[in-house]
């Protein structure tokens, strides 16, 4: 089932998922979080990594931005574990890049099937993978046109390189937000609502609004001028999100 990376940082959740993987026939190596744990994911590159959320001191979370700051890793998936967490730490765990964010640990299969989940939606709608290998495995497929640029303005994506540039200049981007503004860019001036969004870049049921909200509002930080009056990502109230041509 592949390697599975568990940093845990002094509480419970580390074991338990590592049990639960394990049961599942996932290899699992638990890490400290107070050990290289970003050297040794760039060394291994596991299927995903999951962090104990509330490490001490915030650790967790600052390990989510370390892993989302490192372009070498944008490709891998990172999951957040709490056996507790309230919306609000659930959303700062999103919007810090966090592809799910999984609470209570109550149910092993649920556990399994939400890592798994997340794996295959990240191996099956990368845009340089060749399109002929997804099949119809998700909606994603659908769209793409091959490894040709799209350039939509001052925007100009390459999916065979994973490039996602404006005005000429480079913008560093996770795996997750470029398969949205790749596919927001595809589809140009057309208004998708989050649900939508969900279906076509998520590609699974346990994703939530709040997570196209998070990467929206991550990626219009990154590219915006002006965050009070996007340029590019553009609210339509009641309808959703749309690339402006």
């Amino acid at each position: 089932m592949g390697l599975v990376f568990v940093v845990e940082g002094g509480t419970d959740v580390g074991r338990v998922a590592q049990r639960c993987l394990e049961s599942a026939n996932f290899a699992v190596r638990v890490l400290s979080v107070e050990r290289n744990v970003i050297q040794q994911a760039a060394q291994v590159r596991p299927a995903a990594i999951l962090i104990d959320a509330l490490a001490s001191k915030g650790r967790g979370l600052e390990l989510c931005t370390q892993i989302r700051a490192n372009f070498s890793l944008a490709r891998t998936p990172v999951i957040l574990l709490a056996v507790h967490a309230s919306e609000e730490q659930r959303i700062q765990g999103l919007e810090l890049g966090a592809d799910d964010y999984i609470t209570g640990l109550h149910s092993a299969p649920e556990l399994v099937a939400r890592v798994q989940a997340v794996i295959r939606r990240f191996a099956r709608t990368l845009p340089w993978q060749n399109e002929s290998s997804l099949g119809t495995l998700s909606s994603f497929s659908s769209f793409l046109p091959g490894t040709g640029s799209i350039k939509t303005g001052d925007i100009e994506i390459d999916p065979s390189a994973m490039r996602f540039m404006i005005r000429g200049g480079e913008i560093e981007v996770t795996s997750l937000e470029f398969r949205l503004i790749y596919y927001l860019s595809f589809n140009r001036s057309r208004v998708f609502s989050r649900d939508q969004l969900l279906d076509a870049v998520w590609g699974t049921q346990f994703g939530s609004p709040r997570c196209v909200d998070a990467c929206v509002r991550r990626l219009r930080r990154k590219i915006e001028p002006n965050l009070t009056k996007p340029t590019y990502l553009k609210t339509v109230r009641g309808a959703g999100y749309c690339l402006a041509a």
